[in-house]
């Protein structure tokens, strides 16, 4: 970057910040206003800034610019943890009281998923998800519940075979567990049968947040021979509940 703070880094964030200090967006001419640049040189800049998912436009005759998904993420993977932790708390103990077994809430990292919150009631398996414990992205059903909802590219880079196997029931192969990702797609949730413990179940829902996408998951894990005294809807239906509760609470953190 130039030392003057006029180069081309500096450019485009001058225009993601007067972007972000509009509540309502911003045109072009606004934005090439504000931010003294030449409107042709603003138009490059937002329209590279707009591929990249840094900004989003909407389809009006005089478009509006406003943040875009790519950076909403990015914001809301920087946000304080404790507050994430805190909402996951309170609908995970409820979940956990109703069902009584082991709730759950993990959140995508850079190259793994990691518990942030969990609660067990007195008969409710204890043995897994503590907090900040890294959960294997091939095998845990709260990854998979996250990384079915990833882009193709960032999926792929992420697993690399030969898959380690947890226990026998464990996917090895990259190309079965990317189809059992498309199942997860279609269900809405996701299982782990035994892959990680043999003794062990899980499922999990993922918590989609707009402008964002799935980074947080929700699961209930418990020994198989309780897990499977219910059909799967008796898991799944107030999992789907709690991680829409949890999807509003944590979208009011972008709205802050």
């Amino acid at each position: 970057m130039a030392a003057n703070g006029s180069g081309p880094i500096e450019r485009y964030f001058q225009i993601v910040e007067m972007v972000a200090a509009s509540h309502d967006g911003l045109t072009l001419t606004d934005i090439a206003q504000l931010t003294r640049l030449p409107k042709p040189t603003t138009h490059r800049l937002v329209r590279t800034l707009v591929e990249l998912g840094i900004l989003a436009s909407d389809e009006t005759w005089y478009k509006m610019f406003r943040v875009g998904p790519r950076m909403w993420r990015m914001l809301h993977l920087g946000v304080e943890r404790n507050t994430a932790k805190a909402y996951s708390q309170i609908v995970i103990d409820e979940l956990a009281a109703r069902f009584g077994e082991t709730a759950y809430v993990v959140r995508l990292a850079h190259d793994h998923v990691l518990s942030i919150a969990r609660s067990a009631p007195d008969q409710g398996h204890r043995l897994h998800v503590l907090p900040g414990e890294h959960l294997p992205l091939h095998a845990a059903s709260s990854a998979k519940a996250i990384l079915a909802f990833q882009d193709d590219a960032t999926v792929r880079s992420r697993l690399h075979e030969p898959l380690e196997r947890l226990t026998s029931h464990t996917h090895a192969r990259v190309q079965d567990l990317l189809r059992e990702l498309e199942n997860v797609r279609k269900l809405g949730y996701a299982i782990c049968d035994r892959e990680i413990d043999e003794n062990v179940m899980a499922y999990s829902c993922p918590v989609p947040i707009e402008h964002i996408g799935v980074i947080y998951a929700i699961g209930v894990t418990g020994p198989v021979t309780r897990l499977r005294e219910h059909p799967v809807e008796y898991w799944i239906e107030p999992m789907k509940a709690a991680a829409e509760r949890l999807s509003a609470m944590l979208t009011t953190l972008e709205e802050h």
